[in-house]
């Protein structure tokens, strides 16, 4: 399976908007743009692995502390859009140049509106 970052960000802020830890499996009801609960059960595990949801032994799955500062660069379609246009300037996906694209973006957004950025 090919990572997509767009799914990646729909997945996360779905799973942000749940009351409840999702509870992971094979069954599980796709969120976001997956597809699939195969499709689901793939992104929830790739997800974990790249510190963005904490999973607990019951299979429970939640938006981790890396996942919500992620998403909080992120969030804004606007900020995204300019965000996936960075990186295939530069050729890279990786979830740190994303958010690090994502976090100057947001920043000089601050500074056009006039905020305090140091």
């Amino acid at each position: 399976m090919k990572r997509d970052m767009d799914k990646v960000r729909t997945l996360l802020l779905a799973l942000e908007e749940l009351e409840n830890p999702y509870f992971l499996s094979m069954d599980a009801t796709p969120l976001g743009d997956i597809e699939s609960p195969q499709e689901m059960v793939e992104y929830l595990k790739l997800l974990e692995s790249g510190g963005l949801l904490d999973v607990s032994q019951r299979s429970t799955c939640r938006v981790s502390w890396a996942g919500h500062e992620f998403l909080d660069s992120v969030r804004d379609p606007e900020i995204w859009r300019q965000t996936k246009d960075g990186a295939a300037k530069v050729g890279s996906w990786s979830i740190k140049l994303l958010a690090d694209l994502a976090t100057g973006f947001v920043r000089a957004k601050a500074v056009q509106l006039g905020l305090p950025i140091g």
